[in-house]
């Protein structure tokens, strides 16, 4: 069996910056030129080191692990012991859903969908079972659910899409442009910013750490239940307190909802 931990792409400064260039839009044989490179050619053995591979259709580099045999993902999956109890126990003979959400603490089988969904995982009727997704879950299923969207095909979407977009550019004038260039300068002077959320910096999931002035107080703090557990086994996975958690969740909710000044005042008074 391959090395699950061996494939794990490495998210150095300059995979940062390959990454960085492909989103702004620089193709292959501009980067290597920037970075001292032959040729696009080395590029791709310096970034398959790394553990990452070149995807055609996306037009980037994807972790090469995408890659790796079934019973490499199965072994990845073990990272998460109730990911792997539910998949577990959804594969032994006449398994039941809500009987297995129970089992677990859940309130009914859609609760247990929706936890396997934030951990990335989709219910397959044909499977009986939950199997590791990649990508955008664009519809949450559940066990026993037999109800589906309907399906359109990629190539009507494109040319309805096609046939729409000139029609109402060209029904669009001057003035009506020159309401989206705000937008477009605010777009603009937060380029940087938006990189940052596209580009991956790691999947280690590395939390900031902040040293606030003050003293400590106790704040007691009404969630469901599901948010708590959420806390519980991100804090026991990631070795976290929660204290900490909070903390790294308040200042950046304050930092993105209107009150950035305020925080990086009192961070720059510690």
């Amino acid at each position: 069996m391959t090395s699950f931990s061996a494939q794990k792409p490495v998210y150095d400064d300059r995979v940062k910056n390959i990454l960085r260039g492909l989103v702004e839009g620089k193709t292959r044989d501009d980067l290597a030129k920037e970075l001292g490179h032959k040729n696009y050619k080395t590029l791709d053995i310096y970034m398959k080191r790394k553990n990452f591979k070149w995807d055609r259709e996306k037009k980037t580099y994807i972790p090469a692990h995408s890659r790796l045999e079934k019973q490499d993902l199965e072994y990845a999956e073990m990272t998460s012991s109730k990911v792997a109890t539910i998949i577990s126990l959804f594969q032994k003979e006449g398994a039941d859903a809500r009987t297995i959400a129970k089992r677990l603490g859940f309130s009914d089988h859609r609760e247990l969908a929706t936890y396997m969904k934030a951990k990335g995982y989709q219910w397959s009727s044909e499977k009986g079972n939950y199997f590791r997704v990649y990508g955008q879950i664009n519809e949450l299923e559940e066990p026993s659910t037999d109800t589906a969207d309907p399906v359109y095909a990629k190539d009507e979407l494109e040319e309805a899409f096609a046939a729409s977009t000139p029609s109402r550019m060209a029904r669009m004038d001057a003035a009506q442009l020159e309401r989206f260039l705000p937008l477009l300068e605010m777009l603009d002077r937060n380029r940087d910013k938006l990189v940052d959320l596209i580009v991956p910096g790691s999947e280690s999931g590395k939390v900031p750490r902040y040293a606030v002035p003050g003293i400590f107080v106790t704040k007691s703090v009404h969630m469901t239940n599901t948010l708590d557990s959420l806390v519980r086994e991100y804090s026991k996975e990631k070795n976290i307190s929660q204290r900490d958690i909070f903390a790294v969740a308040l200042i950046e909710f304050f930092r993105r909802y209107g009150y950035e000044r305020e925080i990086e005042t009192l961070l720059g008074s510690s």
